[in-house]
């Protein structure tokens, strides 16, 4: 066999075993050739690509484009590498499409100039890049929130622990002068002082759980979930008196099964908590889907309310309405709603007004 047959063979060998997908386009934009890995990641059978223009591989809304430029590439054929060029993109048999990165490299042959065309499908490097980015946007957003929550945590702490401070000073004057009412009386704010620092701490370390801890999202069967909950609160609701109603669709949802309870747990207990004086609460829980994907859950209560200019500051950690100095808390449950919800890419949000109670609503991600 001659030497030169021998090479070309080599040649079509290594081509055929390329990972990248190479085609030879001829100036009228016809393929030549397709190799192995190009007719796989197109979906095309050989027959059905040989002879056939280029711009069947290309997105229909710059076709047009694409084949303008071609006389001026074979007018002035210059080598283009591997990521000279836009960001471009294939598109399959089935229509669907797919980045791509393309390298042209002009090859002479006696009937005339045809240009090779290597093809790599870089949709997996794409996910990685905006997972990257996105990873790179939820440390933003929890440094953020680190440092909001470090202020506004020795900030709060700061109150309990001067109050134990100054009244242990007057718990030692009380014992000194053995004033017996007075020496209860600093035992007694103390005691609660340190109550309410243990609180405080053991809430901002659930917050950091909710914020920072790692997430195992599964479907989960929305109603069983509220259900699950609910049971978990039936003390709470029973001694309250409330009636609560549950209206669910079969609907399934992608989420962390322990936070997701968490968060439903939080917005629940408040509206079991924040009812108006003297009137049992009502709590209406409601859900249906919404676009692709996606499910909306609403829990509503006809209890005091707020002003909704303050919907946003409620989601701050430690952040309690005046209108609600009444109630017992600390101001972090829904922080640690809006952190779940963050971590999974959910939406949550309020409306109310002073008076007629608050309805929560949570754009929840389905599954199937």
């Amino acid at each position: 066999m001659p030497t030169n047959l021998k090479m070309a063979e080599r040649f079509r060998l290594a081509v055929d075993a390329s990972p990248a997908g190479m085609l030879m386009v001829d100036t009228n934009g016809l393929i030549q050739f397709a190799n192995p890995k190009a007719e796989h990641m197109f979906g095309y059978a050989p027959e059905e690509l040989i002879g056939k223009s280029i711009e069947m591989l290309v997105p229909a809304r710059v076709r047009t484009a694409h084949a303008s430029l071609r006389p001026c590439f074979f007018r002035s054929p210059v080598e283009r590498p591997m990521g000279a060029g836009r960001d471009l993109n294939g598109v399959r048999k089935d229509g669907s499409e797919f980045p791509v990165e393309i390298a042209l490299t002009p090859v002479p042959t006696e009937s005339g100039p045809i240009v090779l065309v290597t093809h790599i499908d870089i949709t997996e490097r794409r996910r990685a890049e905006r997972e990257i980015a996105q990873r790179a946007v939820d440390l933003e957003i929890a440094n953020k929130q680190l440092a909001q929550f470090v202020h506004v945590a020795s900030h709060d702490l700061q109150e309990p622990l001067r109050k134990m401070a100054v009244y242990a000073d007057l718990l030692e004057q009380a014992i000194a002068k053995s004033e017996l009412d007075d020496v209860a009386r600093a035992a007694r704010v103390i005691a609660n002082s340190a109550v309410r620092a243990r609180t405080l701490v053991t809430n901002a370390l659930a917050f950091s759980r909710a914020t920072s801890g790692e997430m195992h999202r599964q479907p989960l069967d929305l109603r069983a979930e509220v259900e699950a909950v609910l049971s978990d609160l039936s003390a709470s609701i029973e001694e309250s008196g409330a009636q609560v109603s549950v209206d669910i669709p079969p609907i399934t949802v992608l989420a962390d099964r322990t936070q997701f309870g968490r968060l439903i747990q939080n917005i629940v207990s408040n509206a079991v908590k924040y009812h108006k004086p003297g009137a049992s609460p009502a709590v209406d829980i409601r859900a249906k889907p919404v676009g692709e994907a996606k499910a909306e859950l609403s829990i509503a209560d006809d209890g005091i309310g707020f002003d909704e200019n303050l919907a946003r500051e409620i989601f701050q950690p430690f952040k309690r309405l005046e209108n609600t100095a009444q109630y017992a808390g600390t101001g972090i449950g829904l922080a640690i709603c809006k952190s779940i919800a963050d971590q999974h890419g959910w939406t949550i949000g309020v409306r109310s007004r002073p008076g007629e109670g608050a309805t929560f609503t949570v754009t929840l991600s389905t599954a199937g």
